[in-house]
């Protein structure tokens, strides 16, 4: 038997086609070029970018950036005032500092110190002199162990 070539038409049993008409509108879709999607190629080599890219580009600012306002390195006499304690309060605040208590209660048990905590409790026991004597008042130890 002789070789049938397949066509695509679906024989006498198939439904007709519809004419196309000329002055249609889906015609002219149908015949024109088609909407394409996306860019076109190349797009991002191009070397000539469009100015109102480049000026977004400038008001669209990163915010992890932080602020460019420059900022002196050097404190101003304003800043060392603030930061600096009274007199009063910082001798206050090594009557109540916490870890120098405890380590004259050690010494008082007569345990031994490390170097680091010696070194901390010789430190902190000359500044409170130092503070005891410039706002005046009298540390007297034989007054205490009399006492006691």
């Amino acid at each position: 038997m002789t070789r049938r070539k397949k066509t695509r038409t679906g024989g006498p049993l198939a439904p007709r086609k519809q004419p196309k008409m000329p002055g249609s509108q889906s015609s002219a879709l149908e015949l024109g070029k088609k909407k394409g999607k996306g860019k076109a190629s190349g797009s991002r080599h191009s070397a000539g970018k469009s100015q109102q890219s480049v000026s977004a580009e400038k008001t669209i600012q990163d915010q992890r950036k932080g602020s460019k306002k420059p900022i002196s390195l050097m404190p101003t006499n304003n800043a060392i005032k603030s930061d600096e304690l009274t007199p009063e309060r910082e001798l206050q605040a090594l009557e109540n500092d916490q870890r120098l208590q405890m380590l004259l209660q050690r010494i008082e048990d007569e345990q031994t110190l490390t170097s680091a905590e010696q070194a901390y409790v010789d430190e902190k026991a000359e500044r409170y002199e130092q503070l005891a004597a410039q706002l005046g008042i009298e540390l007297d130890d034989d007054d205490w162990d009399d006492e006691e």
